[in-house]
């Protein structure tokens, strides 16, 4: 078997674990070809192992997290995770991996490759624009997620539900402090039909690739508005297409389309609570920095967009469209 650095890494990861842990991946791939590190991942080292038969992905939690080593974690909370993946894949096996094995003792889990090319929607918008065919296929996966899981009661968290939305709520929506996100949280959490919601669907946690849709990393389930899921996808969706904003309408629209279609639902585009928590994703990721995330926007586009948005919830309540405007100012 070739091993790159996850070989090694997974070593010591695993320690006494590591041979029980390869030849259950043999029992799934034949003979094992290698092991790499797979992208994404902030809290858990993620690998994709190769083999004979095709691929599986393993996910260790440490005591730290991965990629910010400064911050502390239970690598116990993993069985959160197992919970969620459990549940989710239950409901909607065509969007979420399978949960191949469990050990709770070494803080792993096993699971199903449902990447079909290996590669996140987030390398994809590295490289092009969202096209609106995508963005209306996540919005209806989106709206089947919320929809089969509007009912469940299970707990998934340790520390318990509603701590972990504040928790949420503190490093995605208040670390910049503006009065206007702190206020959108308390409204998000005194919304009605409060439920699961994914907690972390950036394009780097899924694929669109092959027509199909691929949620992974559900690290960040919890109950919540799922306006928040909905803010979250958007902020993204703005933030990967900075410099390139000329079609930005056309992907939103698909996004809302998609997820507001033959589900009676009302058009959240013109509710103020969804611009503004968009706003606040776009602020976690644009001027907060405490978790990495890398884009390819030009020189600058970054800070002018930071900068927009600040204005606008200094403003007042303002909507998406105001938020797309803002986008399509930095128009190269």
């Amino acid at each position: 078997m070739t091993t790159t650095t996850g070989g090694s890494a997974l070593h010591t990861l695993l320690g006494p674990h590591l041979p029980a842990t390869l030849d259950v991946c043999r029992r799934h791939l034949g003979p094992l070809t290698r092991i790499e590190p797979a992208t994404g991942g902030n809290v858990s080292h993620v690998h994709r192992v190769h083999g004979h038969n095709g691929s599986v992905i393993l996910k260790v939690r440490g005591t730290r997290f991965a990629r910010i080593p400064h911050i502390a974690t239970d690598p116990h909370l993993i069985a959160d995770e197992h919970r969620a993946l459990t549940l989710y894949h239950h409901a909607l096996p065509d969007l979420f991996p399978a949960v191949l094995d469990f050990w709770p003792q070494a803080h792993a889990l096993l699971m199903t490759d449902v990447f079909p090319d290996a590669r996140t929607w987030h390398q994809h918008l590295d490289e092009r624009p969202a096209t609106p065919s995508e963005t209306r296929r996540l919005g209806r996966a989106l709206r089947r997620v919320h929809d089969a899981t509007r009912t469940v009661q299970t707990p998934i968290r340790s520390q318990g539900d509603t701590w972990f939305r504040e928790h949420t709520f503190d490093f995605c929506l208040r670390p910049t402090g503006h009065p206007a996100l702190l206020r959108a949280c308390h409204r998000l959490a005194a919304l009605p039909g409060q439920q699961l919601v994914l907690g972390d669907a950036a394009p780097k946690n899924l694929s669109l690739a092959a027509g199909r849709v691929a949620f992974c990393d559900l690290d960040n389930v919890h109950r919540n508005a799922p306006l928040y899921d909905l803010a979250y996808v958007l902020g993204h969706l703005l933030i990967h297409h900075l410099g390139r904003p000329a079609a930005l309408p056309q992907l939103a629209g698909g996004l809302l389309d998609g997820y507001c279609a033959a589900s009676g639902r009302t058009d959240p585009a013109r509710n103020p609570l969804l611009a503004t928590v968009t706003a606040g994703v776009v602020l976690y990721r644009l001027a907060t920095h405490v978790v990495p995330y890398p884009l390819t926007a030009p020189p600058g586009a970054a800070e002018r967009f930071r900068d927009q948005v600040t204005t606008l919830l200094d403003r007042g309540e303002f909507s998406l469209a105001d938020l797309l405007h803002a986008a399509a100012l930095d128009r190269p």
